[in-house]
């Protein structure tokens, strides 16, 4: 071991002072390796994987522990199943009324529609002179038929107009 200590000391340029005894240094380690003999004990008990030299009592005490920590789980669970329920609840809370509104939204707009085709046919008339002074309304191929309209369409002659100078004080 002391060789292992001095080449650790070579190594990493390191000095354990003298005043530290190496009894010290052994006492410490062992204290370590039987706590950490104690942990790994502890845990092959909690998992179940070494059960015979444990007594009655002590056996006992940690079934009303595994007993509690299961008991928190359930409550934890439950609390978020109740959270994500009330979440969902709220959510259906939210669509439902956006279904209304939009159920409201489209009844007013039928009888809007309702009300423009009442009146069309109320003046079927007039419908048919706009229909026929545009033939292509309505024809799959109405796009190539534009050219062909120009004739029945009065031309305008636009001109520009440019703002008179003289008379303003800018």
């Amino acid at each position: 071991m002391e060789q292992i200590i001095e080449r650790y000391q070579k190594m990493t340029g390191t000095c354990i002072p003298e005043h530290d005894s190496r009894e010290q240094l052994f006492g410490e380690l062992a204290m370590l390796r039987k706590e950490t003999l104690h942990l790994q004990s502890n845990m092959r008990r909690y998992t179940c994987e070494d059960m015979s030299p444990i007594p009655f009592e002590e056996l006992d005490a940690i079934e009303q522990q595994l007993e509690r920590s299961v008991n928190k789980v359930r409550d934890r669970k439950n609390q978020l199943l109740h959270q994500q329920l009330e979440n969902l609840r709220r959510k259906e809370r939210m669509l439902e009324e956006e279904s209304s509104n939009m159920y409201r939204w489209i009844q007013e707009h039928r009888a809007a529609l309702g009300y423009q085709q009442a009146a069309i046919e109320v003046r079927p008339a007039e419908h048919q002179q706009v229909l026929d002074h545009f033939p292509f309304c309505g024809e799959p191929s109405s796009v190539l038929q534009l050219s062909n309209i120009t004739h029945q369409i009065d031309p305008y002659h636009l001109q520009l107009a440019q703002p008179s100078l003289q008379g303003s004080n800018v």
